[in-house]
């Protein structure tokens, strides 16, 4: 399923900024951030380009900002896992005031006047204008109802997020292989003696 075009994008954006500029989990693995400040502006400026497909630099504070943004945002997305409302309600409230999302007409990159609920990138900070498209993005499909539909992975060790656009909106898992992990563990947890290597035995070859 799809939300609208802003949203998908918003919502999008804010699960990629999450996964790739904060700490934590992911399959399996410890994800920790770089310490040097050059590292870090080149992961964010990395990030940034990957998600909104144009090359860009950060200075370091504009760096920063962004990861502190990321941040705020693995707090929504904790706050809907944890099935808190209210408190997932505040924090949204809380980024749509802090990144001044408001509604206004826009047109650039030679597109239509069309809809934008932030400055534009030359009016305002580029990252106030990231935080405020996912920030109206969340609000949007929260509001909406489809708050279930975004996710944080249910798998051991991995605290990555996601998007569930699936039907019937059954996703559990960041990734088929996190889906693959839990499904070795939980056999495990059920035969733990001998089970790994049952698990792992060769199919039987099938009589021609």
């Amino acid at each position: 399923m799809n939300f609208d075009s802003y949203a998908d994008l918003g919502v999008a954006a804010a699960a990629e900024l999450v996964n790739h500029l904060t700490g934590g989990w992911a399959q399996g693995a410890l994800r920790r951030l770089p310490q040097s400040g050059s590292q870090r502006a080149r992961l964010a400026a990395a990030t940034e380009a990957a998600i909104w497909g144009r090359g860009s630099v950060l200075g370091g504070a504009e760096a920063e900002e962004l990861i502190h943004l990321a941040e705020r945002l693995r707090l929504v997305f904790a706050s809907l896992s944890a099935g808190d409302a209210d408190g997932t309600a505040q924090l949204v409230n809380s980024l749509l005031r802090d990144y001044r999302a408001a509604p206004q007409l826009a047109t650039h990159d030679g597109e239509p006047w069309h809809l934008h609920f932030h400055s534009q990138d030359r009016e305002a900070g580029r990252v106030e204008a990231r935080g405020a498209t996912c920030a109206v993005a969340l609000a949007t499909v929260i509001g909406s109802g489809w708050a279930s539909r975004l996710g944080s992975c249910a798998a051991e060790r991995c605290d990555l997020v996601f998007v569930d656009t699936s039907r019937n909106g059954s996703r559990r898992f960041c990734s088929l292989r996190c889906l693959n992990r839990d499904k070795v563990a939980r056999f495990r947890s059920r035969h733990p003696e001998g089970g790994a290597a049952e698990l792992h035995q060769p199919a039987p070859t099938l009589p021609h």
